[in-house]
């Protein structure tokens, strides 16, 4: 019975550390995403602004 009990210990741990390896994972993968993301925002904006001063230059 006591085996049983310590088990069960070493299982649940191992769920908890594998769950928060993942979250970590997962975590670490959203931000690298946002650093693309701010990246291509950037340049969207960069994009327009250049089309907008071409405009205004053309009156």
């Amino acid at each position: 019975m006591r085996q049983r009990r310590i088990a069960l210990s070493i299982r649940s741990g191992q769920s908890f550390v594998e769950y928060t390896m993942l979250i970590m994972i997962v975590g670490a993968a959203l931000v690298a995403m946002t650093a693309y993301l701010m990246r291509s925002a950037n340049a969207r904006m960069k994009q327009e602004q250049q089309e907008l001063n071409y405009y205004k230059a053309e009156r």
